[in-house]
This record gives structure tokens, sequence and C-alpha cells, in this order.
């Protein structure tokens, strides 16, 4: 949890882009750490066969500008992060007392669906540069394919998990709208189905 909360930050407070990267990429390093750490034996060799590539194509970057190794990187953090989400949430739903790891897990499981999206966002930026629109206010930091237009994605991404929506960055693009409307309905879903059950099982043993 500590760690998901030093990426979404560190994303957006530096404002140099190397020391961005190099920071971002030392945090998702630790991440993957604690991932392999945290499974369990079944689940430890698919675990780091994700975390070896996503390790990899994430510090390959800063040996090419090239925005095909961008497109892997991302793709491989979007892999990793949707099956760590995963692995989460089958965890959380399988306690059957709620502990202080049960929502602590659940609120991990949320912040990596944040983090999972924002990559899968940029790769849309790569391979398709006018899939979002940005108003002007936050036009000067969008410059793709580089790795400034992440931070932004990023809170977007979260503005969409949770319905917030500012409209300072819309969906252009079919794809763009598609990714978007689908994150929204998961963060909503998330909310009412799995926060219910956790509320609904605290509350059963609680009169108990």
């Amino acid at each position: 949890m500590v760690v998901l909360l030093a990426l979404s930050s560190l994303v957006n407070v530096v404002d140099d882009q190397r020391w961005r990267e190099m920071l971002i990429d030392v945090t998702f390093s630790v991440m993957l750490l604690f991932a392999l750490w945290s499974v369990g034996r079944r689940l430890r060799l698919p675990t780091a066969l994700f975390a070896a590539v996503a390790f990899t194509c994430h510090w390959s970057l800063h040996l090419t500008n090239s925005p095909i190794p961008r497109v892997w990187a991302f793709a491989s953090s979007t892999a990793f992060l949707s099956f760590l989400t995963l692995v989460i949430l089958v965890a959380v739903l399988r306690d059957a007392i709620i502990t202080a790891d049960t929502i602590v897990g659940a609120l991990c499981a949320y912040f990596l669906m944040g983090v999972a999206w924002a990559s899968a966002y940029s790769i849309l930026a790569l391979v398709s540069p006018g899939a979002f629109s940005v108003s002007p206010a936050l036009a000067s930091q969008w410059n793709p394919p580089g790795m400034p237009f992440v931070p932004l994605l990023q809170y977007y991404s979260f503005t969409t998990l949770s319905t917030v929506g500012y409209g300072d960055i819309t969906p252009v693009t079919a794809g763009a709208r598609t990714l978007s409307t689908l994150e929204g309905i998961t963060g909503q879903l998330y909310i009412a189905v799995l926060i219910a059950r956790l509320v609904g099982i605290h509350t059963t043993h609680a009169t108990k």
C-alpha cells in the first residue's frame, strides 16, 4: 500500500522528466519484489514471469527513446498490474472474517486498478496520439510519445475510476471512450459490490 501511494505521488510531484522516470522505475521495481514476496507458492512462478518481463521492459526505456519499447513497457505493466489486482481480489473475497489485511488488500486492489488503467491509456496514447483531448491549462504537459503525459493519464485514470470527471481531459477516439467507460463501470461496481460484501461480513460477525 505504501509503495502504491509513493508511486502515485512521484508521478505527480516530481517535475524533472529524467528523475521522474528513474524514481518511478525504482518504485515500480520495489513493488515487483513485494508482489513476489506476498503471493503464495502456487502463484510465485507466474508472478515471477510477469515481474521479470515488466522489470526488463521498464529499465530498457533508459536505453532508447523509441515509442515501440515504451509500448512493450506499458503493455507488460498493464498485464502485471491486472494479474496482481486479480490475485489480491481473490484473496480478499475468500476472507471469511474481515481483518486489517482484508481492508488493506481491498485498498491495494483499488489503487492497482487505477494504475493499471493509466498504463493501458498510455499504450493508447502512444499508438493513437489524438486519443485524448486535453484542456489548454494542461496542454503544456502533454507531449506524446514521451513520458510527460503519464502523470496526466494517471490523474485521468483515478478521476474516471472514482467517477469524478472534471472534464479537463476527455476521450476522443472510440478506443479511449470504451476504456474510460469500462473503468467508470468497474469503479462503481467495486464500491457497490466488494465494499458492500466487506461491510455485510463485518456486520454479521459483529452481531454474532
